[in-house]
């Protein structure tokens, strides 16, 4: 009995060793970053009307905001950490933004060290541009908003919301961890997320013929219709339900999570769709 004790003393010990050893690695982890620093560049580049933007960062936001203007300016905000202020400073500073010309296309790029060891860095776009604007934008961690747009949207991003504000032309929204949020919207729409409600106001000037497709996981769909919708209809969920209050002449097997139909004549196409979240339709 006793040398059964002691062979267990010993075992309990050594686990209670490596769960103190991995809480200090990682408050050790932590405090190697506990130095910030930050700074900001402001660009500028002229931008024609009807021209395209793209902008990428890694970590960040990106804010995109269509004016009466004939060029492109963007404040870029840098933040560092690192062990240091010294260190942080010295990170930030190695941060490269530019602005490149090719053609109709203006291209923001980012420059930064690839060995990040116990150190981070962000950089957030805050840009004008001309409202008749094509839109290409892609970060990894960080928000999108988008507001006075006129053009084709494309955007992406990993962990952080998407909003659009009067935004008229094809928009392609995309987001893993996040909501979509589009108001006063007009024209064609494909919007997909996995975690994150789906929300959509379409503008009283959208034309009455659309391709919509509203796409979420885990989240509700509530969808408010531009005047005089004409669509094919299709709605689904797993675990929700599904509310109408437009007159739709449903097709096929009626069912509380499932609605096919026509809305008008169905010139256009209207796919709403979620696994966990009820659907709103009005």
């Amino acid at each position: 009995m006793q040398r059964k004790h002691v062979t267990r003393v010993p075992l309990g010990c050594m686990l209670c060793l490596l769960m103190l050893l991995a809480g200090c690695c990682f408050n050790m982890g932590s405090c190697a970053m506990r130095a910030k620093y930050q700074r900001t560049v402001q660009l500028s580049a002229p931008l024609s009307h009807g021209s395209t933007f793209a902008a990428q960062t890694n970590n960040g936001s990106i804010t995109i905001n269509g004016a009466d203007v004939a060029d492109c300016n963007l404040t870029a905000t840098i933040v560092a950490r690192a062990e240091t202020e010294e260190d942080a400073k010295e990170l930030a500073e190695k941060i490269k933004v530019t602005l490149e010309p090719l053609g109709n296309r203006l291209t923001a790029r980012i420059e930064r060290p690839t060995n990040l060891r116990n150190k981070s860095v962000s950089v957030s776009l805050d840009i004008n541009v001309p409202n008749q604007t094509n839109l290409e934008l892609l970060t990894q961690n960080g928000s999108v908003g988008i507001t006075d747009i006129t053009g084709q949207v494309n955007a992406a991003t990993h962990n952080g919301k998407v909003t659009a504000e009067k935004v008229s032309g094809s928009a392609i929204l995309n987001t893993y961890n996040g909501s979509i949020i589009c108001t006063e919207i007009s024209g064609d729409t494909q919007l997909r997320t996995h975690n994150g409600s789906v929300k959509v106001f379409y503008s009283k000037d959208s034309p009455s013929v659309c391709s919509i497709s509203l796409t979420t996981y885990n989240g509700g769909i509530y969808f408010s219709a531009p005047p005089d919708l004409s669509a094919q209809v299709n709605a689904s969920t797993h675990n929700g339900s599904i509310n109408t209050d437009l007159p739709i002449q449903v097709s096929g097997k009626v069912s509380k999570s499932k609605l096919t139909g026509t809305i008008g004549t169905g010139q256009g196409k209207l796919h709403l769709e979620t696994y966990n979240g009820s659907i709103r339709i009005r």
